[in-house]
């Protein structure tokens, strides 16, 4: 067995066939090798063209699940729930990665966890993980901004509601940027509606919150199925939420 080999790939820890074959040096050998190395626990197959070593030590710990995310391909990238997790700001477990990539891909499950592709998504506001540059990211404001569009893929809107209680404060340009690209009505709605619920722990000025209200437009929208059953309607940014988040409201629907 050539265990200098195994060195290599533990030191990738995640990988596709490229990577590999770079290592072995030839791609006959790297496909011999890799069957044998999965044959032999050594290797774990994570998907087509996807590959984990598996520390002799610890055989039994499970794969980094958000390195697997961001290798999926060269444009995959970590988000909404997934993001705010490597950002330290979930506290819901959660056994769903959520992956936006350029290009399509099919969820799959590996190790109990689902891999889940998520669209495309806008082009900006990706960021490398400090103590691991290989996890791709979202940045704290584009994760804030995308899980306010898709409350569904971050647990929720009560749960959004209490990561936004312990966020730190936020770049307001940024936010504008991101808000700009996605270029929703509903959306400015809705972020307006949560910005300003947490404007001073956020630190987002008034200038902000008044130039996206001049963008919501003139229709009533939900901010989730809850609100539909009996919701507050926000008058400054025509968004019926759940009575759950306004105990007192101008107007009851």
């Amino acid at each position: 067995m050539k265990m200098k080999y195994y060195e290599d790939f533990l030191k990738l820890e995640v990988f596709n066939f490229e990577e590999a074959q770079k290592v072995v040096g030839s791609t006959g050998n790297a496909k011999v090798l890799l069957n044998s190395y999965v044959k032999k626990g050594l290797v774990k197959r994570v998907r087509r063209n996807l590959y984990c070593a598996v520390n002799l030590e610890h055989r039994d710990a499970p794969a980094n699940r958000y390195l697997i995310g961001s290798k999926i391909n060269k444009s995959a990238y970590l988000t909404y729930n997934s993001a705010f997790d490597v950002h330290g700001l979930s506290h819901q477990v959660s056994f769903v990665v959520y992956i936006a990539s350029d290009s399509k891909i099919s969820d799959f499950e590996f190790e109990g966890i689902l891999y889940k592709y998520v669209g495309k998504g806008i082009d900006e506001g990706v960021a490398c993980y400090r103590s691991n540059e290989k996890i791709k990211f979202t940045d704290i404001e584009r994760t804030v901004v995308d899980s306010i569009d898709r409350t569904d893929y971050c647990g929720g809107p009560h749960e959004l509601d209490e990561i936004l209680k312990i966020c730190p404060v936020l770049d307001n340009e940024k936010l504008l940027k991101y808000l700009e690209a996605h270029n929703k009505k509903v959306l400015y709605k809705k972020a307006g509606y949560f910005l300003e619920r947490h404007q001073q722990s956020l630190g987002i000025t008034n200038e902000l919150l008044s130039l996206m209200e001049k963008r919501t437009g003139n229709t009533k929208k939900y901010l989730s199925e809850e609100a539909r059953s009996g919701g507050v309607l926000i008058k400054r940014w025509g968004l019926i939420v759940p009575e759950t988040f306004e105990e007192k409201g101008d107007l009851f629907v």
